[in-house]
């Protein structure tokens, strides 16, 4: 049987971002996108790691390779760091195993308070615009605003709770530095949200990982380069079933 392809979403979206993705695996691979978009009772990473690992778990899903764009990789980390045997891969898709900075914190306070002023759907017209690069955004503004109105119903509660989530989320190096599994990063040169340079930082803690640097894309790669997201992400998961394979 194949090893289950997790993909996992990020903030200011849900897990129809991955149904093109999903739909070029689909029917050779079982990949599995669960959302947690609407949900305001979990209060840490941690908390969002264990339901996914829970709902998982409950598929009698026992390993994956966990690829999680934004907050799905802080989530994919903390899968990793309490269940190590059930990752089989990691990718980190425009996604950091750093801690926030003060300054970001402070900026995710900012954004709470904006959700409460000006609901979902004020606050995420901003918020998704700039997680594209200005180019795209400036070139593709259907694509951006269809992304909005996408996501414009989820509750502000679950807004606020993913937002603390993030802010108060711990630092996650070791997680790499110990990883005994493949590790991939996907790096948008563009990318508001997270910082290039420390992206590219981490490409080095794990002893084995490989990288997809996109020139032209901000945070949204999947979006803004499918093709070349697409291509590494099943390039990476057959070498993972390769390796599998060969140990089984």
């Amino acid at each position: 049987m194949a090893t289950p392809l997790i993909l996992l979403h990020g903030y200011g979206e849900d897990a129809k971002i991955w149904d093109t993705i999903k739909a070029a695996f689909w029917p050779n691979l079982n990949v599995l996108t669960p959302s947690y978009a609407s949900r305001s009772d979990l209060q840490s990473i941690d908390e969002y790691a264990e339901a996914v690992y829970n709902d998982l778990q409950s598929q009698n899903i026992n390993r994956g390779v966990l690829i999680g764009h934004s907050m799905g990789g802080y989530i994919a980390l903390a899968i990793a760091e309490k269940y190590p045997d059930f990752v089989k891969g990691l990718g980190l898709f425009h996604s950091t195993s750093y801690a926030d900075s003060e300054e970001k914190k402070a900026n995710r306070d900012k954004n709470i308070i904006a959700i409460e002023e000006k609901g979902a759907a004020g606050f995420l017209k901003d918020f998704v615009k700039n997680m594209y690069s200005d180019e795209f955004a400036e070139n593709n503004p259907g694509i951006v605003e269809e992304h909005s109105k996408a996501v414009s119903q989820l509750p502000p509660a679950a807004l606020k709770a993913g937002m603390s989530a993030m802010k108060d989320r711990p630092d996650r190096r070791h997680v790499l530095e110990k990883a005994s599994y493949s590790v991939l990063f996907i790096i948008g040169m563009k990318d508001k949200a997270v910082k290039p340079e420390e992206a590219l930082e981490q490409v080095n803690l794990p002893a084995n990982s490989s990288q997809l640097i996109l020139e032209n894309a901000g945070h949204m790669g999947m979006v803004e380069e499918p093709d070349d997201c697409l291509e590494i992400i099943q390039s990476f998961w057959q070498r993972i079933e390769r390796e599998q394979a060969t140990t089984e």
